[in-house]
């Protein structure tokens, strides 16, 4: 389909109130049903706030099977940052603007293709409290003597750890992240050949790559943890958890949050205010964080 033919059922099909859409045609679509991602056209529709449309629709247009997405541009701001669907980053990284009326879509383009503002410093911070999750699982599985459960959360710590390193680089990581690796000399490709492939016994990879880690990652959690610090020092009354897991710069890490904290205040980086009386409750007294 020509680009002129999609922007005409655009300005014909789509609510008004959208700020713009990109489409993107998927150059592998067609060759086998069974694929998860087998739409030839895919098109993100773009609003300034709350929207009626359906958040995926797939329809037919002009001929072509096409999967549509309708989103805030916040919720665009959270997919750009977590990088949870694939499709919507090829839409923004590799699309087509059909629209764009205030050229706030072409802005926020321009700002995730080149980690502008504190994107980097976001998708690193999401990036790393994923890696711990995986990470303290594959502790604790191991300790457990759950080798085949510890090795699985490795190998995904392992992969949040690749996408931490292409992200250092000024590289947006994609769903074939090890495929993005090939080539480079980074200490995670190592750990992973060695993982997989290795003489020592399975528990023994996994307590070398636990090492690894340590070494490596955990040692730089006060650099991966700075969107956190700085909401924790943007006051002098400490935090609950709470406030913290609503806070919209948390909104992404509300399940690792918690783990992050804990670790944080184990490394001396941020330290408890124990003592406080919420107004709600009784018999109990809450922990606040403060960061140093």
């Amino acid at each position: 389909m020509e680009l002129a033919n999609f922007s005409l059922y655009y300005n014909n099909s789509v609510d008004a109130k959208a700020l713009g859409a990109v489409v993107y045609r998927n150059r592998t679509a067609g060759f086998s049903g069974s694929l998860a991602h087998d739409f030839e056209l895919n098109l993100l529709v773009v609003y300034e706030g709350e929207m009626t449309e359906p958040e995926v629709q797939h329809i037919h247009v002009l001929g072509e099977r096409c999967q549509m997405f309708n989103l805030s541009i916040d919720e665009l701001q959270h997919e750009l940052i977590t990088a949870e669907n694939h499709m919507i980053l090829k839409c923004i990284m590799d699309g087509s603007l059909i629209k764009d009326t205030e050229g706030k879509l072409s802005e926020l383009r321009r700002e995730f293709l080149t980690f502008g503002g504190s994107l980097r410093e976001q998708k690193l911070f999401v990036g790393f409290a994923r890696f711990l999750r995986h990470y303290v699982d594959a502790k604790t599985h191991l300790k457990n003597k759950h080798v085949l459960d510890a090795f699985l959360s490795m190998m995904e710590g392992l992969q949040q750890w690749a996408r931490i390193e292409l992200i250092q680089r000024g590289i947006h990581p994609e769903d074939a992240v090890w495929e993005q690796m090939s080539g480079l000399n980074t200490p995670v490709r190592k750990l992973y050949e060695e993982l997989t492939d290795s003489s020592e016994t399975l528990a023994q990879r996994i307590e070398l790559a636990l090492l690894a880690c340590e070494f490596s990652v955990i040692s730089k959690m006060a650099e991966y943890s700075q969107p956190l610090m700085r909401i924790l020092r943007s006051r002098k009354l400490p935090w609950s958890i709470q406030e913290l897991m609503q806070h919209p710069m948390m909104e992404q890490v509300s399940t690792e949050l918690p783990l992050v904290l804990r670790k944080l205040v184990y490394r001396s980086l941020i330290h408890e205010a124990v003592g406080w009386k919420e107004a709600h409750r009784t018999g109990s007294e809450h922990i606040r964080y403060l960061a140093n």
